[in-house]
Formats: structure tokens, sequence, C-alpha cells
């Protein structure tokens, strides 16, 4: 997966007068600090090189991730189309780039930011590029929710690693208010992300939400520690990416996790791959979690016929 045309070439613009290796210390500094999933009171791209290491390492991730969450969510409501978007902690505008990539006829978009470097770049991103209403915001997720208007699609995307788990739930309640329709949250594919995901999901289904995706039931989940549930998306590198990173292959595999909650609920359910295939000389052997609540491997053979066939095709993440 790669950016849409406009935000690789907006990117490369603001990148193109930045001394490598003032890029390449930003780019570890960020990446340190994400991993570490450090609550120091500091924020991550407070600063404007951090933003601009964040544009050419992190960016194609985070958005292949976000952009695979919304199609999961667009296969479970096929007839969803938001006209408004409400993202809290919305960094450059990645979740609007990639909610536009797949919903064009977006006509409005209110994007929460505490960082002012991030919505300068983001605002400069987005000036020439797209034809909706957007309006950036200033605004701390945890305190300033207040008073913003409801949207039809609320996104929440790599914010909850730098929230206090104690103020979770109320974030949790703020943004189901807000919500008109479907509230998508996206969190890296550790196993911390993802059991800040169950903590969201179990929370959204006490208020009386309807899950999407990825999951196929609102059971409790039926994976234990050490297992635990996420995708993957392959990002293609451009030379700057590889550059910052000191890497040598021109991809990465970005893991992530996501829930996607809606007032309305899925038009069908299906099985979801939940590991990657496992494929031999004719038989694919997937791990699946089940519209019934369960998670298990089933295994299609030549002599399934075209189920097989299908099953060849798919991928970790798809339905079935």
């Amino acid at each position: 997966m790669e950016l849409p045309v406009p935000l690789r070439q907006g990117v490369e613009r603001l990148l193109e007068k930045v001394p490598l290796p003032m890029l390449k210390q930003a780019a570890r500094t960020l990446s340190d600090r994400y991993r570490a999933e450090l609550r120091d009171g500091r924020m991550h791209m407070a600063e404007e090189m951090a933003v601009k290491a964040y544009l050419a390492t992190r960016l194609p991730a985070t958005y292949a991730a976000v952009r695979a969450s919304l199609d999961a969510l667009s296969e479970a409501r096929p007839d969803y189309a938001p006209k408004t978007l409400l993202d809290v902690g919305a960094g450059p505008g990645t979740v609007l780039w990639a909610t536009l990539d797949l919903w064009p006829d977006l006509e409005q978009a209110v994007l929460l930011e505490a960082s002012a470097a991030v919505r300068r770049v983001g605002e400069a991103l987005a000036t020439e590029a797209m034809t909706a209403k957007i309006a950036w915001l200033a605004g701390d997720v945890t305190i300033d929710l207040a008073d913003l208007e409801p949207a039809e699609l609320v996104t929440c995307a790599y914010v909850l690693d730098e929230i206090a788990p104690a103020s979770l739930p109320k974030l949790i309640d703020r943004l189901w208010q807000l919500t008109d329709d479907t509230l998508l949250v996206v969190e890296p594919g550790t196993p911390a992300g993802w059991q800040r995901i169950l903590a969201v999901r179990r929370h959204l289904i006490e208020a009386g939400a309807h899950v999407l995706a990825p999951c196929p039931h609102e059971a409790p989940c039926p994976l234990t520690a050490p297992d635990w549930c996420h995708f993957s998306r392959r990002v293609a590198r451009s030379r700057l990416h590889r550059l910052a990173k000191d890497a040598d292959v021109p991809w990465e595999d970005e893991k992530f996790i996501y829930v996607a909650a809606s007032r309305q609920t899925a038009s069908s359910r299906a099985a979801r791959v939940i590991a990657p295939p496992k494929s031999g000389s004719g038989k694919v052997l997937f791990k699946l979690c089940q519209k019934d609540g369960s998670a298990g491997e089933k295994l299609f053979t030549k002599r399934d016929g075209d189920a097989f066939r299908l099953a060849r095709r798919l991928d970790w993440g798809d339905t079935i």
C-alpha cells in the first residue's frame, strides 16, 4: 500500500530541504518514544522536526493501518458513506486522507490535535488537495471534547497509547456520545494495543454499540495471552524513508489492531482470518474468529472445490 499521490507529493515538498542527519536523529527519537509508549507529559510531536520525522517514517504505515480498518468497516456496512468526520488526535490528517480516499464525497471534517506544529503541517498538506470543508482545532483529547459537534464517523487512531488508562473510560464515553453512526479506534498491533482495544470494545458493547469489525460477534474475545489479535499491512518505503531508518528492504509490515462499532448493525456476519494463512500442496489452513464467538483452525483442501479456490486467495484480516 502507498500514500495517495497528492499526499506523497506534499510530503516530498515538505522534506526536500531537511538535512538527512537531523531527520535520522529525529526519527530515532520518535521511534523510541512510540516503542516505549511513554506518558511523560510531553507530546510525541511537539517540535517541527519530530513532525517531519513522522512524515518520513510513520505516516505511510499509519495511513495503511487506518485505510485497512476503514475498508473492513465498509465491507461490514457496504451502504455506509459518511458525510461528516470527527477525528480526535488527528496528527497531520492521516485519517482524513484515508477517509477521503475511500469516501471522496465526504463534505465536512473536524480534526482535533494538540500540537501546533502538527496542525500547521496538516493544514499545509490538505490546503490544495481537498474540497471537503475542514476545520482544525487545538485541543487535548482528554479534556477538550465538550464543545464538539457529533459526526457520522468519529475516529481515534494511534492515540490511546498516550492516554493514562484511568482516563480511557471517560474518553470512550464522550467519543460514543459524539458518534451519530460509527466509531473507529485504531491502535498499534502489540499485546498492549490489543488490551486497549479490548477495553474499548467492552465499554462500547456495554453502551449498546454493535461491533462491525474485526470481530464477527459481540461475545468476549476468545483469544487469551500470550496470543493476541492483530493484523498486518505491507507498506512501500520511499527512498527517504529507507535513508531515515537505515533500512535495506523497500517495504515494512505495519502491525495494527482496531475496533469499528456502530449504532447500526452489520449487514452480514462473516468469520475473519486472524493469523497468516498456512499454505501447502493442495491445502490451506486458516485461524478464524467465528460468528459464534469462538476461534479455531479450519482446513481447506482441493476436495472442497470452489471453496478451496476461493480460500487460496484470502489473506490475514480477510473475511470468509
